[in-house]
């Protein structure tokens, strides 16, 4: 998206002189004439030849370019968006940019609870510091197979892929509105020992998560997040998010995980002896099989579309192993930390207990958040990873399905007990329009007015001036 730094504009008159063309009467003298012989003046007049009328006059408004109607939607927008700047209590915030500056905002600096908004900044941090195209490996590592027999243990080593998922996992059902995307089949390893000719396994199956530690829940979840899909236990090694076929939650995603590959195993007709358990895999151990995550960017795509927040849990921890070498969610928040620093931006205020938002200790300002959005673009992998408008079976499925909105309008939703956050990009001709609300309280609760507020503000940006509101004030 290309930006646009907003300029006086320059109008250049023209002025055409078109000279008039006379004959005059022609003297001829006869040679070898001795007298002068009178010769009748003719006078010839011919007309100017004028260029053809321009369809639209030279200076007229029409022809105005398009920094002028670029300037003139902006101030379009910044009028249409005070209504909703007047609904923003103390409370809450409120901030919209333009091509990286900020126009129009309420209590931009008022740390928040900023629930699933926070994604945006993990998003943000986790393409800087891993890298949009890192992938996730897992593997399972045991004594290389002799005749088809495995003798001893395998180990299922988790590589941080917060998506890896059984097929039927990934399938919407009507307790499971959002599944994950871009998702990395766990059955592909089975498929792989089975034809690396492995036909049983003389030990269990052994789920290694030592890749992070073993704090499974962020401070501040309550029990019943705990309790719910929304809370999953987090690990290095998760399958299907811990979720059983009868859709139990485990607590301990290793076993989990080891229990699931059993299942696949004994399924494809490889029979396992030992019980599925959980520990540590031995340096020496031969990999028997593999399985790599799309890359980052999508992995990222998916936990803005689906608000995913185990992702958002596990990327912390990755980017904590990243920068310091320990898999830890404080490490990981910490480094979040220091890359907003790193951009410039004021943490005054900002306080991080968890990657998803889940946490109501979490506070973020409309300054940063917005500040956020635009070292980035809705092109870019985080603007380009969010949900558009009326999305299937996204976090704004059902929500601004007008024309205009649907399909252009990209962003992120937060919702929690009296939280209601909502943050993204919306291009309106050369322009980009990058807007945070948060609302926080009671008015949470009444969110849709401000969100139709939101979006009419939005389509009064997208509507082309009158010719009228271009032209020069008449004397």
């Amino acid at each position: 998206m290309p930006r646009r730094a907003r300029h006086p504009v320059a109008v250049l008159a023209v002025l055409a002189a078109v000279p008039a063309i006379g004959l005059a009467g022609l003297w001829v003298v006869a040679d070898g004439r001795s007298d002068e012989v009178s010769v009748p003046v003719t006078s010839t007049t011919v007309a100017p030849v004028l260029p053809a009328a321009l369809p639209t006059p030279l200076l007229s408004a029409r022809r105005a370019p398009s920094p002028m109607v670029s300037d003139r939607r902006e101030d379009i927008l910044i009028d249409a968006v005070q209504p909703l700047a007047a609904t923003v209590d103390g409370g809450s915030c409120m901030a919209m940019g333009v091509d990286d500056r900020l126009i129009a905002g309420a209590n931009t600096t008022t740390p928040v609870i900023p629930a699933s908004n926070l994604k945006v900044v993990i998003a943000a941090a986790a393409v800087e510091i891993l890298g949009a195209g890192t992938v996730f490996t897992t593997k399972v590592v045991g004594p290389a197979p002799v005749n088809g027999v495995v003798d001893g243990d395998v180990y299922l080593v988790g590589g941080g892929d917060p998506v890896l998922s059984e097929q039927w996992y990934t399938e919407i059902t009507p307790s499971h509105a959002r599944p994950p995307i871009n998702s990395t089949g766990v059955e592909a390893l089975a498929d792989a020992l089975v034809a690396a000719g492995v036909t049983s396994i003389t030990g269990g199956v052994v789920g290694d998560g030592s890749r992070y530690d073993d704090e499974r829940y962020p401070p501040g979840w309550s029990d019943d997040i705990r309790r719910s899909i929304d809370g999953v236990a987090v690990g290095a090694l998760v399958v299907n998010d811990s979720v059983g076929r009868n859709g139990a939650l485990g607590s301990d995603p290793a076993a989990s995980a080891a229990g699931t590959l059993t299942r696949l195993l004994e399924d494809r007709g490889i029979a396992v002896s030992g019980d599925a358990s959980t520990g540590v895999a031995p340096a020496d151990g031969v990999a028997l099989a593999t399985t790599t995550s799309q890359p980052l960017s999508a992995i990222v795509n998916e936990m803005l579309v689906t608000s995913d927040n185990l992702t958002a849990e596990m990327l912390v921890k990755e980017m904590g192993l990243a920068v310091s070498s320990k898999g830890t969610r404080v490490d990981g928040l910490q480094a979040v930390v220091d890359r907003l620093v790193q951009w410039g931006l004021s943490t005054d205020g900002v306080v991080l207990v968890d990657g998803s938002g889940l946490s109501r200790e979490n506070r973020l300002t409309c300054e940063v958040l917005l500040a956020v959005l635009q070292r980035g673009a809705a092109v870019d992998v985080v603007g380009s990873g969010m949900a558009t408008a009326g999305q299937d079976g996204s976090t704004l499925d059902g929500k601004f399905e007008q024309d205009g909105l649907t399909g252009v309008l990209r962003a992120k939703t937060g919702s929690l007990r009296e939280v209601k956050a909502l943050c993204g990009y919306y291009v309106s001709g050369d322009d980009e329009v990058e807007f945070v609300l948060i609302l926080n309280g009671a008015s949470a609760a009444g969110f849709a007015g401000p969100w139709d507020l939101l979006g009419a503000a939005l389509l009064a940006a997208n509507t082309s001036p009158s010719v009228d509101s271009l032209s020069p004030v008449a004397s």
